[in-house]
């Protein structure tokens, strides 16, 4: 199987295509593959404690593994604290080491 990860940088208040992203990243997970996500930029809104977005909720509810990037959530003075209890902090780094284990990277 494969390994993906798919960089969300847009926000799913704003952009209706962020729902075909997650649903897909479900999908991929659900057919035995590994996916992460990565949220930057506006991404990192749906993260947020009190945010509320279906297709988001679902998303982290299936398991896929989902980070936030460190500073894109300091740019929007998002704290860990303030994120859901299945998103962690991460860092565009991820993305490069991804690319270097040889990931499909999807960027939205």
């Amino acid at each position: 199987m494969s390994d993906y990860l798919f960089i969300q940088s847009q926000d799913p208040f704003t952009e209706v295509r962020c729902t075909a992203q997650y649903r897909l990243a479900r999908q991929l997970l659900e057919a035995g593959h590994q996916v992460r996500v990565l949220l930057v930029q506006n991404g990192v809104a749906p993260a947020r404690r009190d945010a509320r977005d279906e297709a988001f909720d679902a998303l982290i509810a299936s398991g896929v593994a989902v980070s936030a990037d460190g500073f894109s959530l300091k740019q929007r003075e998002i704290e860990a604290p303030d994120l859901k209890a299945d998103v962690a902090v991460g860092d565009v780094g991820d993305a490069v080491d991804a690319l270097l284990a040889g990931a499909k990277v999807i960027w939205n």
